[in-house]
């Protein structure tokens, strides 16, 4: 075999082999506690996002691509616009946690009440607590409280496979050894849903996903979130958790149930803003 032929035979074979599993600082982890506090403490390290990004959704209601402003601060703060293909207002929500405001531009209406999951999901066609549309948002995973748990590596996957368990509840996390960043949960034996992220990307000290993906079964509906312009840990705008309806819409009060309730037709205060 010539010199040429060698160098060819040798690249090909090494490209063939797998690339070594990094893993951060502390090494190999074994332990599932040790594991799941890592993956907690780095969850915690983003508290607030602003910025742009496209909203996708598919479900039995329909499906769309809608432009998206977002101001998300914990634990449950929230600023949602919508824009269609013409960059036109369709819908906007404001959470401060404990009220909610959704304005429909369509129907000129501004609903408001209790910032209860079925209200801050009108917004959605799946029903999530502000407290998780916030974490899933932030880039992050509402946790299962465990009673046990187990970890594995899975070096085919290059992931570890951290796996909580709560009496019939089971969620497993497939996390990033080198990063220590959930990359996909799963949720099984209740009702729940499925979170994946990929893309991710350094922004600022922060690795943060470029796009969220939630599947929930049960509801046949799929939401793929993918941030365009966006800015991490940043002085929050606390005038955008406001509850204003905007002048000349038609206000309604709705209970938790997001039933309309007779009402005077005006705003209830906001709590204390967050770091107030």
């Amino acid at each position: 075999m010539n010199r040429a032929a060698a160098a060819i035979f040798l690249a090909l074979l090494c490209s063939a082999c797998p690339k070594r599993l990094e893993f951060g600082p502390e090494g190999r982890i074994e332990d599932a506690q040790t594991l799941y506090q890592h993956v907690r403490e780095r969850q915690a390290q983003v508290v607030n996002l602003e910025g742009d990004a496209k909203l996708h959704v598919d479900s039995p209601q329909g499906s769309g691509t809608l432009s998206t402003f977002l101001s998300i601060t914990r634990p449950g703060f929230i600023h949602l616009e919508t824009y269609d293909f013409f960059n036109r207002p369709v819908a906007s929500l404001v959470s401060n946690g404990e009220r909610f405001g959704v304005y429909q531009a369509g129907e000129n209406t501004y609903l408001q009440g209790p910032a209860s999951a079925e209200n801050v999901s009108r917004f959605l066609p799946v029903v999530l607590p502000s407290e998780e549309l916030v974490a899933v948002m932030l880039g992050q995973v509402p946790l299962l409280p465990p009673e046990s748990m187990t970890l594995e590596l899975d070096e085919k996957e290059r992931v570890y496979v951290l796996k909580l368990q709560r009496g019939p509840a089971t969620q497993t996390l497939r996390v990033d050894p080198k990063h220590l960043r959930v990359v996909k949960s799963e949720v099984r034996g209740v009702p729940g849903y499925d979170l994946a992220f990929e893309d991710f990307e350094q922004r600022g000290d922060q690795l943060f996903p470029g796009k969220v993906h939630l599947i929930a079964s049960t509801a046949d509906t799929k939401l793929d979130l993918k941030y365009t312009d966006i800015r991490l840990n940043g002085r929050p705008d606390l005038t955008l958790y406001e509850l204003v309806a905007p002048e000349g819409a038609r206000v309604v009060d709705v209970d938790a149930r997001g039933q309309e309730v007779r009402s005077g037709g005006t705003v209830s205060p906001a709590p204390p803003a967050p770091g107030s």
